[in-house]
Formats: structure tokens, sequence, C-alpha cells
């Protein structure tokens, strides 16, 4: 039953009498729920129930379909809403054309834009298919194209899995939207059953994170997967037209600089729609008369904090008691990602115990509530608010534990309270740990369900205790016997030994669970206690953690510093770390090995904390700027023994920043007192000039690389250039007048861009080649709180920018005017005060409000990618390089570097709106041949870095989805989606002729076409149960061996498969042994030295997701697969009969499509959805020599205590 509504009294006010009649209404009309209310009305049932909630004036139209609904007489009401609205002249939030966090629905459809051209794509679909799928991030703006767009012109019924348990029966078109839900319910395989089987229309709004979860489906996979609708980022004109179209409608004007601002924050940003609706919504709520200003976008808090902002002040609106139960409520409310973002979650307000809470939060429309059901409005409310993300990062194992209690405890009730579905062993010892850490969590249903499993637990631990005092007594009686005495000594002996053993395991498993939460903060640490897992069990689950620890960034935290670090600088030859912080002290570290930075020498900087710092150009002096207002420099000529060699007065207040001019004679700085002074340090210290600069704190500081320009950020909201030479103003930079402090700016290694980073969290980019008419290039968003410093990198490539919200941002500015975001690196514990790099651009160093530093391998915090999901890769058998091809067409050719992928080159497109099928590398690799929808071609890769087309004579009736060269080079077969296969001569490519062809049957697409070692058998997997095998000795008289029936011989069902579902998709051969792999998430080894009978070897054990891609390594003992759960399976395939697992990579964020080997057998390539392209090395023992390089080779006793209690320490390397 729902719970009853917050009462409402009505004498409170006109508004709070409207909504208490409107319940009065629905009452007798017989109180139906506020979905049939909906139903009845084609209103949003969430709409409908904020109208009788009392907090605020409906609009005239949903207050009309509330009556209508209730067969009240909508003239009465009309003119009672008149009056009150007449009385209550402050604007009602359902006045605006703008509806926030909520999803448009059928009736916003008058105010939809922007979306024109994908509606037309979904409803062109739906004219040829009867089902598709809508797949786009969150964020994207699905489900409003799904209402607003789809609904309002197609009759229909949209249902969510959350709130269904099992599919309704509806004729016509069933819309599902947020289906990503069903994967984490119970009932999800007989709900998605249910759709597949089902005879109207259906079309599927899913988050494109868990676009790999279909693929365990097949059903599923089979009815959408040539349906699909991408919701991308709106273009810039849809963005226009979507911000100020709503407001046009209603009468009302934007701003010109309002617009052009919410574009600039809202281009490049992903999920960033529901941001942008939230922040209009705020500033129509701002608005002045009828336009909305940009004023009132910055009070708002801006696309940056809009959201944050809202969710915060509702939550300090709270007492503390309902702080505790708001805290609980959100949690509640969310389902923590495991390989997927975070995702909202609906809830029945019976598992809540906070109505007032809820009601609050509602009011604040950061929470839907409807008459039985309660969700977290949009999940950009996850992603947005820093409070709300710290209580996940908290808990997030925790969440997960109650979680599943959470859903034990339902599962209990279902079952009549069945004592065979209460929790015993690990699941009741975790759940009750949990609970005793948060016993405000438990709801009701939750306790008595803990409780009765600890009754059941103590009952059965009694039971047994009698069982062991029994057994006791029968030993007492037997141990006056000598053998019998003796036989229970090897036998305790055994015991204790395996009881050791467990318990060290036990302390591995948590060590590497231990591992994962520390990643972020700690990598150094992490990877110490992944290696000695591995070192004290050598578990699979050991070896797997050790070989992924390098699919995260590395991170050397340097700590030294006994209060808040705030500066480190790099010496010009990067052999040198300097740092400085809250406890005075300048601390000079020896740089030459960055895994293993050592403290040379410390000096006191100063009566008082120092913010900036600077190398002279000859790396011998160190210029501080001191918060005691004096500017000192340092002798560093000995770094073991740094001296204080002057101290320079003159500034009053915080010295902000030091920088010396190119040739070190001169030092630029800036201060508190607004001023910026040019110091001649050639000799005793002499101020050349002072500028009086800025109308606020000169807090950011920058010399051009030439020395002639000074750029200075202050806190007046100004950007400044100077020239150095006399002091001269050049131009005045004003990002946003009167709105915020500027804190950070850098020139760029050129001299001709600088960045500047502000208060509001903006990072922009500035053409600064005519130092009197800076032009702005680009503006980067992300930040959610100021940012307090920028640096370019010195070779150009990147721009690291760094503050409040304690994240560090990496860009590529390779071309500043589309600054593309390469890296968030996570893990500060505080806020940054400082960004620098090395001058050999190699090194990242970041200073933050708590004491540690954090060096970083710039090579490692990203992953080259494409912009597109990435399907195919092929190695060269040289290993010079590998290709890849993604669904936008775009090939590329890489070099493998060390675990990282450098791009060599990018093919041209065939055409627009290309969609790449594959790639393969000719056995020398001076030939590759690629395709796309568009077209295939041969290239001469002889050098990968500069391509050249040879031919495009390959050609074929439909899309070529498969190729593969023969042994010796001169035959490529390639297959096309209609099942052809054509086989060409290539011995001159770049003249192929057509030797030969035929076609197979075509029961789905074709996934792969594979030669034998003697190029005589070609292989062809086509989603059949049938294996295509056929001789191809004479190419032009090919002759097919009877199919290889894969079901005759199943493998077992692993989880993630289905059973039933062998049809065959992928297959790859050395020598005389075949893989394959099935759909139902199988793998398995054939002998096929007769193709005419291969015969079955062995199975590929697998207990996850279905395998996507295979691939033998070159020596043939290894095989690798991509899995659509987004890890790298390897096995060990040297005894063909009895595979054995050899390694589970993790890092992918989402299926992996693509793998490859080189010629050396462990390094490994792999692509996929999450569209990174990523390099490993399999070998363990390898791993484990590279962390005792990049870290301390040993644990400290203090962690070896904490992590590995009881057990004796041992060296790991």
């Amino acid at each position: 039953m729902p719970r009853p509504e917050r009462p409402l009294d009505p004498f409170a006010g006109p508004v709070e009498q409207f909504a208490f009649d409107l319940r009065k209404l629905r009452e007798k009309a017989g109180s139906p729920g506020y979905r049939e209310l909906g139903r009845l009305s084609h209103y949003s049932a969430s709409t409908l129930a904020d109208a009788a909630r009392g907090q605020r004036l409906p609009s005239l139209a949903a207050s009309l379909a509330f009556v209508r609904a209730c067969g009240g007489d909508e003239e009465v009401w009309e003119q009672r809403w008149r009056e009150i609205g007449e009385a209550e002249p402050q604007q009602s939030e359902g006045d605006s054309p703008y509806v926030g966090l909520k999803a448009f629905t059928e009736d916003d459809a008058d105010r939809f834009f922007g979306r024109e051209r994908l509606v037309g794509k979904l409803l062109g679909k739906l004219e040829h298919h009867d089902a598709v799928l809508v797949v786009g991030a969150s964020g994207s703006g699905k489900s409003s194209l799904l209402r607003a767009g789809l609904l309002a012109r197609v009759p229909g019924e949209l249902i969510t899995p959350g709130t269904h348990e099992t599919l309704p029966l509806v004729e016509g078109l069933l819309v599902v939207d947020q289906f990503e839900e069903i994967f984490a319910l119970p009932h999800r395989d007989e709900f998605i059953a249910a759709l597949t089987r089902r005879d109207g229309q259906t079309v599927i709004g899913m988050r494109a994170d868990f676009y790999g979860h279909c693929a365990r489906y097949p059903d599923l996979v089979g009815a959408v997967e040539n349906a699909q609708v991408l919701v991308g980022p709106m273009s810039t004109d849809e963005l226009r037209k979507a911000i100020t179209q709503p407001a046009v409608e209603v009468g009302c004007a934007l701003e010109t600089g309002l617009v052009a601002r919410l574009i600039a924050d809202a281009t490049g940003e992903p999920g960033v729609l529901p941001h942008v609706s939230h922040a209009l919504l705020e500033t129509w709520q701002r608005k002045r008369g009828n336009t909305l200003t940009l004023s009132s976008y910055h009070e708002s808090g801006g696309i940056a904090r809009a959201i944050a902002n809202t969710a915060e002040n509702a939550y300090t609106g709270l007492d503390e008691r309902q702080r505790v139960q708001a805290r609980q409520v959100f949690l509640r409310l969310i389902t923590p990602g495991v390989g997927t973002e975070d995702t909202k979650r609906h809830v029945k307000r019976s598992e809540l115990a906070a109505d007032d809470v809820v009601e609050h939060l509602a009011g604040a429309r950061i929470l839907t509530v409807d008459d039985d059901s309660v969700e977290i409005s949009h999940e950009a409310v996850i992603r947005s608010w820093p409070r709300l993300r710290d209580w996940l990062a908290e808990t997030r194992d925790d969440l997960r534990v109650h979680r599943r209690l959470t859903a034990a405890a339902a599962d209990w009730e279902a079952h009549d309270r069945d004592p065979g579905s209460l929790y015993r062993g690990v699941s009741l010892t975790q759940a009750t740990d949990w609970a005793q850490r948060e016993p405000d969590a438990l709801n009701a249903a939750e306790k008595s369900f803990l409780d009765a499993s600890k009754t059941a637990a103590e009952h059965e631990l009694a039971t047994e205790k009698r069982r062991t005092t029994n057994l006791r007594r029968v030993v007492a009686l037997l141990a006056t016997l000598l053998l019998v005495a003796t036989t229970a000594t090897v036998f305790a002996v055994r015991a204790q030994r395996q009881t050791t053993e467990q318990r060290t395991i036990a302390l591995a498993q948590k060590a590497i669970a231990d591992a994962n939460g520390l990643q972020e903060r700690d990598p150094g640490l992490a990877s110490q206690l992944r290696l000695a897992a591995y070192r004290l069990t050598g578990l699979p689950t050991a070896r797997d953690s050790l070989l992924s620890t390098f699919s995260a960034p590395q991170v050397t935290v340097v700590s030294g510093h006994d209060e808040p670090a705030s500066y480190a600088v790099f010496s010009p030859d990067a052999t040198l770390l300097a740092t400085t912080g809250d406890d005075r002290m300048l601390i000079i570290w020896d740089f030459t090995d960055s895994y293993h930075p050592k403290e040379l020498g410390r000096v006191r900087a100063g009566d008082h904390a120092t913010h900036g710092m600077a190398f002279s150009p000859d790396g011998k002096t160190i210029a501080t700027a001191g918060w005691d207002g004096f500017v000192r420099l340092f002798d560093v000529s000995d770094a073991r023994k740094p001296v204080e060699k002057a101290r320079i007065a003159g500034h009053t207040g915080q010295v902000q920043a030091v920088q010396f001019t190119p040739d070190g004679r001169s030092l630029v700085s800036s201060g508190q007192d607004r001023t910026i002074r040019i110091w001649d340090v050639s000799g005793p210290a002499t101020v050349i000039r002072t500028i009086q600069a800025h109308d606020g704190n000169a807090h950011g500081l920058s010399l051009s690389p030439d020395g002639s320009t000074i750029a200075s950020a202050s806190w007046d909201g100004t950007v400044k250039l100077w020239e150095l030479a006399t002091g001269a103003p050049l131009s005045t930079i004003d990002p946003a007048p009167g709105d915020t402090a500027m804190d950070g700016v850098a020139f760029s290694p050129d001299g001709r861009t600088i960045a500047t980073g502000a208060d509001n969290g903006d990072v922009r980019l500035w053409d600064v080649t005519d130092a009197r008419n800076p032009a702005l290039l680009s503006l980067a968003g992300g930040h959610t709180f100021s940012v307090h410093t920028v640096a370019f990198s010195p070779d150009g490539r990147f721009l690291a920018s760094a503050g409040g919200d304690k994240g560090t941002r990496l860009w590529d500015v390779r071309d500043p005017r589309n600054v593309a975001l390469a890296s968030v690196i996570g893990g500060h514990g505080d806020a940054l005060t400082s960004v620098t790099f090395s001058s050999d651009s190699r090194h990242m160093v970041a200073a933050t409000n708590d004491t540690e530093f954090r060096v970083l391998d710039v090579d490692n915090l990203t992953y080259p990618r494409h912009e597109q999901i990435a399907w195919k890769l092929d190695y060269d058998k040289r290993g010079r390089y590998f290709a890849t091809v993604s669904s936008d067409g775009a090939i590329k050719l890489w070099r493998p570097e060390d675990r990282h992928a450098e791009e060599l080159s990018t093919l041209p497109a065939f055409a627009p709106d290309d969609e790449g099928q594959t790639v393969d590398v000719s056995p020398t690799g001076d030939v590759l041949f690629g395709s796309t929808t568009a077209g295939a071609a041969l290239w001469d890769v002889s050098d990968p870095a500069t391509p050249r087309e040879l031919t495009r004579a390959i050609t074929s009736n439909a899309p070529v989805v498969s190729a593969t060269f023969s042994h010796d080079g001169r035959m490529l077969a390639v297959a096309d989606v209609e099942g052809v296969v054509g086989l060409w001569n290539v011995t001159d490519p770049r003249n192929p002729v057509r030797a030969g062809g035929f076609a197979v049957p075509r029961t789905d697409t074709v996934w792969q076409v594979e030669l034998s070692e003697d190029d005589r058998t070609l292989v062809i997997a086509n989603g059949s149960r049938e294996l295509h095998l056929w001789d191809v000795s004479d190419p032009a008289r090919p002759r097919a061996h009877p199919p290889l029936k894969t079901d005759d011989n199943p493998s077992p069902i692993r989880r993630g498969g289905q059973a039933g579902r062998e049809e065959v998709y992928t297959v790859v051969i050395h020598g005389t042994v075949m893989a394959l792999a099935n759909q139902g998430g199988s793998g398995a080894l054939y002998d096929i030295s007769d193709p005419a009978q291969p015969r079955r070897l062995g199975s590929l054990p697998n207990d996850g997701g279905p395998l996507q891609r295979l691939a033998f390594s070159p020596d043939g003992t290894t095989v690798a697969a991509g899995t659509t759960d987004d890890v790298i399976r390897v096995w060990d395939v040297s005894d063909p009969r009895n595979p054995q697992v050899r390694a589970v990579l993790h890092g992918h964020t989402e299926r992996v499509w693509g793998v490859g080997f080189a010629p050396d057998n462990r390094t490994l390539a792999t692509t996929g959805a999450d569209r990174t392209v990523r390099v490993w090395d399999i070998d363990v023992e390898a791993t484990a020599a590279r962390v005792c390089a990049t870290t301390t080779a040993h644990l400290s006793t203090r962690h070896w205590e904490q992590y590995f209690p009881g057990v004796e320490p041992r060296p790991l390397c």
C-alpha cells in the first residue's frame, strides 16, 4: 500500500487550500493512484503528484489535467486557479518553459526543441522495424526524446523496469525507458524474454554504458541490432534552439551574452542537458521582467553548480536529525555501478522512513515522488553534488552490502519468510558488520530479516556446539589409545596448517579489495598490496589484480611536509623537485628516479606559509613567494645544503607568485597588495619597477617564453597583459564582468596563447599573438569549484587545471580552438593549490591542501582513443604497429610503446557518416585491408606513419564485414554482410583480381572469416549453429566441407550466457587448432587437421560474459578474448585438450571488441566500446618486476601489520 501523503493545513494559505481541495476531489473519484490519473489525463504522474503537494501553485495545464482525470468541473477550477494566481503574484514554477531536472513529457512537446532531426530518425526506424534501441550517455536526453519526441506523436505506453516486476500487456507501441534498471533486478531474464516475444512495436531507452549487458541476451540483440538510434550531444545550433525557443514561445527573451555563455559552458561536456535545463529553470526564477539575464544565470550557479547549489541548499535547510535521514534516503536511492556509472533507483515509499525529509527534497525538485515510489530526479544529481559524491566514495562497498540486504529481505518476505532465504556465513557477517557501523540505515523489513538470520545462525551454532561436545567426548574416550592420539595430532597439525592458509587467503582477498579502493588515492600502496597478495597465495584473483595494476594511472606520492603542501616546481633539467608547505619548509628532492624521489636537503622558507616558487634558468637559485610579505632567494647549487641568500622586502601583505625572466637576471612578483614588482637579482636585489596592477589581489602570474610580456590574474575579475621592459599596460581581459575572481594564468610554450582559471570553475584559452588585442579561443568547463592553478606542458600538448573540486583535468590543447578533455585525475584528498610539469613534459606534480605531493607519469594519464566504438584490431606480425577500426569509419595505426599506444596515422575516411567494419594486416605488414559501409581499400603501410591508398578495386554488393590474408600473402578472402565470400589474388596489391567466390547460408550477419595455416581451408562464422568450412586450395573452384555442427558437443553455458545459444560468431586458427566462441558465452578448441572431420579438443573455461573476439599468440600457446563484461580473458592452451585460465585483465569500462598479440607472445593490444586503445603485459613476473621498479620494494612494517596481521613479512621483489 502506498504511504499517505503529507498532511496539509488548508488554512495555511490559498496554495495549500487549492492542493487540499485537489486531494478531496481525488478522494471523491475513488482515490485513484497518480499513475492512473496520468493515464486518464495523458499527463505525467509525478507532475500530478506535485500539484497536490501544496508547496507551490501548479501550472494551469497540470491543474486542469488533475481535475479532468477526477471528473471535476474544469471551468470552476480554472476560475479558482486564476483567483489564486492574482492573490499570489509570485512566478510559479509551472509557468516556466523549462523543465529543470525532470524529463520532458508528452505534454511538454510544445517546448521541446533541438531534437527534431533525431525525432525524425527515430520515427523513420519505427516505420521499418518492430524494435528500436535508443542509446546514449546519462544526461543526453533519451527520456525526453522518448516522451516529448516520440509519444507526443505516436500513441503508446511508457514504463520503467524498476516499477514493473512483469511486462504489462500493452497493445501497440510500448516504450521501456531507463532499461538499464533491469540488469540490477532479479526478474531480468523473464522480463527481457517477454519483451522480445511481444507482438507490438517496442522502443527501448538505455544508457550507453550498459550496452555490453545486452549481449548476454541474444534474442534482444537480434531484435535491435539493425535498428538503433544514438543520442549524442546536441550540435551548437540544436543547443541554441533548445535554449532560446522555449522562452520565445512564452514571450520572453534571453540576453545574447547568456546564450553565448550557456553554449560555451555546455559544448563538449558529456551528459550536460539536465544541467542546462536546471540552470535555465533557476535562471527563469530569477529573471528580470521578461528577460533572462547573464547575471541571473551566474546567481543560479550556472551549468557547473546550479544542481549542486539546489541540492546543498535543500540539505542545509534540514535540521541535524533530518540531515542524517537525508543521507540514508539518498544512499537508498542509488545503485552503485560496477564497471558503469552509478544509477538512480526506484524505491517504494514503504522502504523509506522519513516522509518529511522526502517531501522537503521533492519540493526542491531533487527527488521525484508519486503515490507509491520515490527516485532521484536525475542522475545528474549523483554526478554533480559533491556532498553526495563524497558519501558514495565513503560507503561504496557498504552500499553494495546494503543493496544485497535490501533485495534479500524483500525475497524473504516474498517467500513467506522461508528460513531457507535467510543469510548465513559470509553474507551474514558482512551485513552484521555493516549494520553495526550504520545502525540508523536499516528499515523495519531489513532489521527483521537480519534479526531472523542472526537468530537462525545462533540456533545452528548451538546445534553445532552440541555436536562438537559429543565429538570431544568420543575423542577423550579414544585418547587412551596411543595410535588414535598420534593420528589426532597429525590431523590437528594439518587442520592448523589449513586454518593458517585459509586465514592468509582471506587476508589476501581483503587486501585486493583494499587495493582497489586505494587506487586513486595511493596507487603505489595499491600495487604493493596486489603484489603481496600474489606472493602470499598465488590466487588467480591476486594474479589478475596484479596484471591489471597498470591499467590505471600510476602516481608517486611524495610525503615530507608536516602541514598542508602548497607548491612544487621542477628544476630546468628535471633532476630536482622543490616543494613547500604550510610547515614553512623548503625541501629539495632528487628526481632522477621519478618513482623514488629522495629528499636531499631542506631549509626553513620563512615565518609563514609559502605560496609560489620558481627555479632560476640555471637551476642554482629558487625564489619563493612568502605570505609574510617577503620574496626569498635560496642558493641550491648544493641541493643537499640549500641556503637562504636574500630576503627581499617591498610587498605589503602576502606575496602570491614569483617568476624569473629567461636570462635569470630579473625576477617578477605579484601580491595581495595588488601590485606587480620587477626586481634586478643579478646582484643585491633592487626593485626596478612597481606596477599598480589591479583592484584586487594579484593572485596569478606568468611570463611569456621570450620574457617580453607579463600576464597577471586578479581577484578583481581581470587578467592583464603588461610590457615587461616598460611596465606599460597592453590589454585587459575581463572574461565575465563583475562575475568572478581570476586565480590562475599561464603562457603556452610558443607564447601565442594564455590559459586562465577562474573562481567559477571556468578555464579559458586566449589568443595573445597580438597582446594588445587578445581574442577568446575556447572555454573548457567541467570543474565544479574554483580553478586555482593552470599550467601548460612544455611540449604544448596538454594544459592542466586544478582547484577546489579536488580533481585535476588534463586538456588536449594542440588545437586551442577545439580543446578536448584528455583525462580527469581524482584521488586528491583536498583542494589543489598548484600543478606543474617537468621540462621534458613526462611528469606532472600536483600539490594539495593535505601534506602530500602527487607525481604523475603524463603518458599514463591518458589512453589514446577513437572518437567512437572501436570494433576490430589486427597486429603487424613484425610488431611495428597494430591497426584498429571504429564505428565512425576511422581506421588508425598505432605504435605500441611500453604499455601505451602512440597513434601513428589515421586513414582518410571513405565518406561522411561512414561506419567502420574490419581491418586485416598482410603477413609482411606492408599492406593493410580496411573496409567501412562506404567501401573498402588496400593500403601501402610499409611506413605506418604515412599510409598510401593502393586501390579500391576489391568490391562487394554489400559492406565487407570480415577479411583475412593468406599466410603467403597472395590471397585475400573477404565476406560481406549478406554472406557472399570473395577470393582475391593480391600478389600485386595495386591490381587485385577476383579469383573466385561463393555464398554461405545467411542465418545471421557474417561475423568472421579465417584461413587455416596451410591456406587451404577457409572458416566462416555467420551466427548459425553450423561453422562453415570451405576448401579454397583452388580459389576458382571452392568446395564446401560438411559444416561443423557446434551444438553436437555443447560446452557448459557459463554465467552471462544463455542455454541453447550455441551460435558461433568468432573464430581464430593457429596451426591445426581452431578456437571458437558462441553467443552462449562458451569457447572451445578443435583439431582441423582434417577439415572434413574437425575434432573437439577442449573447452575454454569462462565464468563471465560472452566472448567477443579471439586471438592466438604467435607461438600458439595462448588465446585471448575480449568480453561483454569489460574484461580480457587469457587462456594457456599449450595443451589444447585441457586449457587453463592464465589471466583476467580489468581496466576497460565497457565491452572489449578487439584483441591482438605482439610477436613477443606476451604483449596484448585491446580496444572496445569505451573507445580506448590499451597495451597489456600478460607476464606476471614482468609486471611484478615493474611494480618493484616503480614503488618501494617492500611494504612498510606499519602497512604489513595493518593489511596482513599475524602473517610473517616476506620480501616481495
